[in-house]
């Protein structure tokens, strides 16, 4: 297997048994226009971090919280994520009550 170091342009070629490859590592959140806070990688920040509150228990909705009220965000751009398909979904479960209250306008 070859690869290059983009930076430098520095390849380098070695055998190997296996590969894990992650793809997307770079959040796609530009068309937020800065509706909700991001961290300096252009992740969106949830919880205590985005909303000043705070942190409140794991399995807590507000965890997820964005700096619009109203909005969360779960899986790979949330800031700090575990950045697993399976956190995700997780993470989707615990916000799903509260997006039906905000969609009530309770």
């Amino acid at each position: 297997m070859t690869w290059t170091e983009r930076g430098s342009g520095r390849s380098e070629t070695r055998r190997v048994a296996g590969v894990f490859l992650m793809l997307g590592a770079a959040p796609n959140t530009e068309w937020l226009g800065g509706a909700a806070a991001l961290d300096d990688r252009g992740f969106v920040l949830t919880g205590a971090r985005a909303t000043g509150g705070e942190a409140g228990a794991a399995s807590s909705p507000q965890l997820l919280a964005t700096s619009l009220p109203g909005v969360f965000a779960v899986g790979d751009v949330r800031a700090d994520s575990v950045k697993r398909v399976a956190s995700a979904v997780g993470e989707g479960s615990i916000v799903i009550s509260s997006v039906h209250h905000a969609l009530q306008g309770d």
